[in-house]
C-alpha cells in the first residue's frame, strides 16, 4: 500500500501531465489502498487456519465439485490463478494431506485433484465459519450499499477488460 509520502510524490508527478485527471488518480490510489487493506484483513482472518484465501477457495471448489475431482487447469480458471501459481498452491495443499493428485480417468497425460478424507473434513468444518463471517461483514451493509459495491466492482472490471477502449492496459 502506498504511504502518504508516496501518494504525495505520485500526485506531484501526475501534475506534470495535462492529460491525466489528478483527482481520478488520487481517488484511484485511495480506492486501491482501501481494497488492499480489506484484502489484508481477509487474509489475516483466514491465516489462523494455516492457509491463504486462494487455498481455501481451491478446497471449497473441490468440496462442491459434483464429480469430486477437477484438473489443475479447471481449478486455475475457477479461482483465477495462473497455471504455475496453481501448481504451487496444490503443492502446499498436498503437503499437509488436504488433497491428492491422481490420474485422469480418460486422458493419461493429465491429472485430477481431489480432496482427501481429512481434507474434506478440514474444509467442511471451516466453510460454515467462512460463510458466517462473510454474512457478518456484508450484513453490515445495507441492500443499497451491497448493490452499489457490486455495481462499482463490476464496472471497474468491465473497464479493465474492455478491449474496445483502444488504450493500453
Amino acid at each position: 500500500m502506498p504511504s502518504e509520502d508516496r501518494i504525495k510524490g505520485i500526485m506531484e508527478f501526475v501534475k506534470g501531465f495535462k492529460d491525466i485527471d489528478i483527482q481520478a488518480v488520487g481517488d484511484g490510489l485511495e480506492c486501491w489502498k482501501l481494497h488492499r487493506q480489506v484484502e489484508q484483513a481477509f487474509e489475516d482472518d483466514i491465516a489462523r487456519w494455516g492457509l491463504t484465501p486462494r487455498q481455501i477457495e481451491i478446497l471449497e471448489v473441490l468440496y462442491f465439485e459434483p464429480a469430486g475431482t477437477a484438473t489443475p487447469a479447471e481449478l486455475s480458471d475457477e479461482v483465477n490463478l495462473t497455471r504455475s501459481a496453481m501448481t504451487s498452491a496444490l503443492d502446499s495443499l498436498e503437503q499437509p494431506g488436504h488433497i491428492v493428485r491422481g490420474p485422469h480417468p480418460s486422458d493419461r497425460r493429465m491429472i485430477v485433484i481431489s480432496l482427501t478424507p481429512s481434507g474434506r473434513e478440514f474444509i467442511a468444518q471451516r466453510l460454515p465459519e467462512r460463510y458466517r463471517r462473510m454474512a457478518t461483514v456484508i450484513g453490515q451493509l445495507s441492500q443499497k450499499e451491497r448493490k452499489l459495491l457490486i455495481q462499482v466492482y463490476s464496472k471497474i472490471l468491465d473497464i479493465f477488460t474492455d478491449d474496445s477502449s483502444g488504450e493500453e492496459k
